[in-house]
């Protein structure tokens, strides 16, 4: 599903164009190669790469899939992607024990409760705060933003003066907390997180959950930084 010149939506569960426990997966168009964002819970692996050739695009062009973090239903078709492209895999240091070895932190007891089974594979490389990872014609910013796992991160990406923001479950639209108090939860570093989103004031935002935002995508960041903020016995009632 093209959603910029730029980014397609090439999975998710939410949007029935992949498997049950799947969450969104997107694809940066550099041109001459491209991004993967997450990969899945592991049995939409086949259809993110028939969504890819649907789109238009060749999925043998992945060179790069970054993970926003450790959880089951985002590093899942990770080895089966990579056999069939051969793509490197990119994680935050913090995570990567988690990725290659599916312990608590992967959370992948839950993805055997759900009826998932995958293999794990190896990360090739890790990134930092920063870093700049090239793909083709297109640079993504690694931005480190821990809380919902200790190696979560999100990735910038400026489409022709149009920041966009790639933040797995860090955030969602409308303020939506999703998964909270799992293995590797910090509460303050997540709202240190938030506020840190917040400030560099993207426009466009692609969770990893929920609905994709292509504007105005500060306002939901600030709705999120106020829900975190919030009384816990009010959270849901009294913002937003």
């Amino acid at each position: 599903m093209k959603l910029t010149d730029r980014v397609y939506l090439v999975a998710g569960s939410g949007y029935g164009i992949s498997p049950s426990g799947d969450c969104n997966c997107y694809v940066v168009d550099g041109g001459s190669e491209l991004a993967l964002i997450d990969t899945g819970g592991g049995y939409g692996a086949k259809a993110i790469m028939e969504n890819i050739k649907r789109d238009g695009l060749d999925p043998k062009k992945i060179t790069k899939t970054l993970i926003t973090h450790s959880h089951f239903d985002h590093i899942g078709g990770n080895y089966d992607i990579r056999e069939a492209t051969g793509t490197k895999i990119y994680s935050h240091p913090n995570d990567k024990e988690a990725i290659e070895t599916l312990n608590e932190y992967s959370l992948y007891t839950m993805a055997q409760e759900w009826g998932l089974e995958f293999k794990a594979a190896p990360v090739d490389g890790t990134v930092k705060e920063g870093n700049i990872i090239k793909v083709g014609d297109v640079e993504l910013k690694t931005v480190e933003n821990p809380g919902h796992t200790p190696g979560c991160i999100s990735f910038l990406l400026d489409e022709d003066g149009v920041t966009g923001l790639l933040c797995g479950d860090i955030a969602g639209a409308s303020g939506n907390l999703g998964y909270i108090n799992g293995p590797g939860f910090v509460l303050d570093d997540w709202k240190a997180s938030i506020k840190k989103l917040a400030a560099l004031k993207p426009e466009r935002m692609y969770p990893g959950h929920g609905t994709f935002l292509l504007g105005d995508a500060t306002s939901h960041l600030l709705q999120y930084d106020a829900k975190m903020s919030a009384a816990w016995t009010t959270i849901i009632t009294s913002v937003g």
